[in-house]
């Protein structure tokens, strides 16, 4: 499978939480994001909320 980049803008304060789960887990923050997002896409599920900003 390809790999391709996805830049994302996030709070500061969930970076630094995540970094540090990362961190706790011996993990780069990448591969934390990117199991979480694994296990959503599998499962179907994830958070329902609306999202604050929407362009378009």
């Amino acid at each position: 499978m390809d790999r391709v980049p996805l830049n994302v803008r996030i709070d500061r304060d969930l970076r630094e939480r995540l970094q540090a789960i990362a961190r706790e887990q011996n993990r780069t923050l990448s591969n934390l994001v990117e199991t979480e997002l694994k296990r959503v896409a599998a499962t179907g599920q994830g958070a329902r909320t609306e999202p604050k900003n929407r362009r378009g």
